[in-house]
């Protein structure tokens, strides 16, 4: 206790001062991400693109499809009666289901804005939301 009341003994006011500043200024760059993943260009669209085996297969326009259920199995690439259930509905897209032993990309949910991702390693399946040109 002794060395904390020495310590505001010889802080000045202008010691305060720059500590809350130092500590306000270091929230600014999430202020700055957060503003930048909200901005987007109103003449871009986004699209969930889904990639089996490192190859395209599909792709959705988000702004588009009210509500659409795909399945994706043998025929789209998948192997060994592997299989997933793709589902889009108003401008989000998730995995519902699949047969995958740890259902991880079901676990994902929803998925909506620029750059996320979900992936279901067993079956090699990715989807990735960009933004492109309608």
């Amino acid at each position: 206790m002794k060395n904390i009341n020495t310590t505001f003994k010889i802080m000045r006011p202008i010691d305060f001062v720059l500590i809350i500043l130092f500590i306000t200024g270091s929230f600014l760059p999430l202020l700055q991400l957060q503003n930048g993943l909200t901005q987007t260009d109103p003449t871009l669209t986004l699209i969930a693109v889904v990639i089996i085996n490192n190859e395209e297969v599909s792709r959705f326009n988000l702004k588009e499809l009210q509500h659409e259920i795909v399945t994706f199995d043998a025929d789209s690439g998948l192997t060994n009666n592997q299989y997933n259930i793709v589902e889009v509905y108003n401008g989000s897209v998730r995995i519902k289901s699949d047969n995958s032993p740890d259902q991880v990309g079901v676990n994902m949910g929803w998925i909506d804005r620029n750059g996320q991702i979900i992936i279901c390693l067993p079956h090699r399946l990715l989807i990735r939301i960009i933004e492109d040109y309608a």
